[in-house]
């Protein structure tokens, strides 16, 4: 476990630079504006107004098993292109975090931040693409095995959903620590080199 886990710290280490980090943010943002603004106008379109299920929140087995009369098979046809943008999202922005903190952990050295990669941290972002995954595959059992209906797979799936909003913002409070902890090491380290007056 701890070999696997040094490998993967090396391996996001020699990935993490500023091109990668604005690729994958440029892949998340540009997968969140498919699903958002090219994808659920379609669906909604061919569902009678409803929204994906992943974009509803407080959702469960009850109203799943509300709406999903209502999809037809243009719906379900939209939501597996919707799903499969869905697995890209959460992976690219995990992938983004990761390799941020570990650009920044680069740029900015210091014991901390080599304690904190020891321990693993690069891999909390990957907590929210696991999550979303779930919660997708728990939808998409939901939606393609209907009529049988899967009332404990849709709450599980609901209550996914209701964590991800607490990761992300555990994450990205993370994010900003992060820099402003490499802002303020960077600042010292130059301080600490500049010649006396």
């Amino acid at each position: 476990m701890t070999r696997s886990l040094s490998a993967f710290n090396q391996f996001m280490s020699d990935k993490a630079s500023g091109r990668a980090v604005w690729l994958l943010l440029a892949i998340a943002v540009a997968a969140f504006v498919i699903m958002a603004f090219v994808i659920t106008p379609a669906f909604q379109e061919a569902t009678g107004g409803l929204r994906p299920f992943d974009l509803n929140f407080g959702i469960g087995a009850e109203l799943i098993y509300r709406d999903l009369p209502s999809y037809t098979d243009r719906s379900r046809s939209i939501y597996l292109w919707f799903a499969f943008v869905d697995f890209v999202y959460p992976a690219a922005a995990a992938a983004f975090f990761a390799l941020l903190w570990a650009w920044l952990f680069k740029r900015a050295p210091n014991r901390f931040f080599a304690q904190l990669t020891g321990m693993g941290v690069l891999l909390i972002p990957f907590l929210f693409a696991l999550v979303d995954w779930l919660e997708n595959i728990g939808f998409l059992i939901v939606i393609f095995r209907y009529p049988v209906e899967h009332v404990a797979i849709a709450d599980l799936a609901g209550a996914l959903k209701t964590t991800k909003p607490l990761i992300e913002f555990v994450v990205v409070i993370v994010t900003l620590a992060f820099v402003v902890i490499s802002i303020v090491q960077r600042r010292r380290r130059v301080q600490s080199t500049a010649p006396p007056d």
